[in-house]
């Protein structure tokens, strides 16, 4: 049974690792990249600051205590085209958290890639591993889900129990945050500081802030499929977002080293980003306490416990709902 992850989607490119010549022109561009953006950097009062307006998105596991933000879709209206400002704001950033960003953009930026067609379906393959909250409410503890989506947003479909559920095609593309769907993604702003004040805008009223950002950003990396030109400013736009930080070590992360870059959520939570040390790319996410705490059922969670670990085992490209490949 797969309860709240019901709303996982719709899939994520699997690569290959780069060739040894892409990471020698990956580590060329960054290091220009910086060079020029660290001659660049504005200091003192003349520093923007991207502000949005505060809100508390929650969906996925909410309702377990807002243990970790896990896919969920929060229908909004009026998403229209992604058409960035006029003029945005230059894209600067500096510092251990926009290095590995940008590591991790270039590295997105090599990946290989070919626009699906509309018939087609991406399909992407999760793997769930759930602490203390899970275990309360007699939930597994390990789970793997299976999810396809039509490349033209109209479809969906998901591996239940064994069995295929495909949903009832629809005939507008929906209008939800995160956004979904091929063609809204693919439109996205490729300026970081316009794809931010993309997805503020979209916010629904009065509501927004650098958490709900991160929070938004974390879970289409991890549930779409994007050209790499959007992949790679949905990295940068992190490195836009003030208090995300970068671990001082790798990470162990379903046995196997990891960079974590996190930030802290509702002040007891962080919500990591796991990144592979050597290429970059992103491998999934996850939700560890950085203070004790006790849900509204009770359960007593404390300080380094790893709540939710969401391993990205496969993505691709098929050819139908149900084929893996």
């Amino acid at each position: 049974m797969i309860d709240d992850i019901t709303a996982l989607r719709e899939s994520w490119s699997e690569v290959e690792p780069p060739s040894a010549g892409a990471q020698d022109r990956a580590r060329a561009a960054l290091l220009a990249r910086i060079t020029e953006r660290q001659a660049t950097v504005p200091t003192g009062p003349n520093r923007r600051r991207r502000c949005l307006p505060a809100w508390a998105w929650r969906s996925g596991l909410a309702g377990l205590g807002a243990a970790a933000l896990v896919a969920g879709v929060v229908a909004v209206g009026g998403l229209g085209p992604a058409t960035p400002p006029a003029r945005p704001a230059p894209y600067v950033a500096s510092g251990p958290v926009a290095q590995t960003f940008e590591l991790a953009a270039v590295h997105a930026e090599t990946e290989p890639f070919t626009p699906p067609r509309p018939d087609q379906w991406t399909y992407v393959e999760l793997r769930m591993v759930r602490g203390k909250i899970a275990q309360d409410k007699g939930q597994a503890t390990r789970e793997t889900t299976r999810s396809w989506q039509r490349a033209d947003g109209r479809q969906s479909a998901v591996m239940l129990d064994g069995r295929l559920e495909v949903s009832t095609e629809s005939s507008d593309l929906p209008q939800a945050m995160p956004p979904q769907g091929y063609p809204t993604l693919s439109g996205l702003p490729t300026d970081p500081r316009a794809l931010l004040d993309w997805l503020g805008a979209r916010s629904p009223s009065g509501r927004g802030g650098d958490e709900v950002a991160y929070l938004l950003i974390e879970s289409m990396l991890r549930d779409n499929v994007l050209p790499p030109g959007v992949k790679a400013t949905l990295l940068r736009a992190l490195a836009l977002i003030p208090g995300v930080t970068r671990s001082g070590e790798p990470v162990d992360f379903d046995g196997r080293p990891a960079i974590a870059m996190g930030m802290v959520q509702d002040g007891w939570r962080q919500e990591d980003i796991l990144l592979d040390p050597t290429t970059h790319e992103f491998l999934g996410s996850r939700t560890v306490v950085v203070q004790d705490h006790t849900t509204p059922e009770g359960v007593s969670l404390k300080k380094g416990d790893v709540e939710v670990e969401l391993i990205r085992v496969a993505g691709r490209i098929v050819d139908a709902p149900g084929r893996t490949g």
